[in-house]
């Protein structure tokens, strides 16, 4: 059994909340070909035609090139299926590798949660589906510890 202080650290996590009907999924740590099939589950759970989602990148160290392709096609699937999709609190290295991409116009400058999730009533933690053998609900969700 590791120390709790040599334990590694998760290098990518999702921290969801709802608000009024609105969902915002804050993603934590480094989002990569790895992390990805994370995202895109999570995302079948709370995309929904007429509904918004708010993915938050305030906590988000680097995104690379899949990530921000993986970003990309969920814009294109919101678009097609109806949902309102805004990518807020950019900043640094995520900022910079969607403008080496191109992907820049997807970014909102603006927080837009509290516009879409107006009235009364505090963002909420909402628990995360599990994935498949898991069965403990967790507000943050260890995905993959660090190599």
């Amino acid at each position: 059994m590791q120390n709790p202080i040599d334990a590694p650290e998760p290098h990518f996590a999702i921290r969801g909340d709802r608000r009024n009907g609105v969902d915002r999924l804050t993603l934590v740590g480094e989002l990569d070909r790895a992390s990805v099939p994370v995202l895109e589950r999570e995302l079948e759970h709370v995309a929904h035609a007429g509904g918004a989602l708010i993915i938050d990148l305030r906590d988000l160290d680097t995104v690379d090139e899949v990530g921000v392709l993986a970003l990309e096609a969920t814009a294109q699937h919101a678009g097609l299926y109806g949902w309102w999709l805004f990518i807020v609190n950019c900043r640094g290295l995520v900022r910079d590798a969607f403008e080496r991409a191109g992907a820049d116009m997807l970014l909102s400058d603006t927080d837009v949660s509290v516009i879409l999730a107006a009235g009364d009533g505090e963002w909420a933690p909402t628990t995360l589906p599990p994935l498949p053998a898991e069965r403990k609900n967790r507000r943050l969700r260890l995905v993959r510890d660090r190599p």
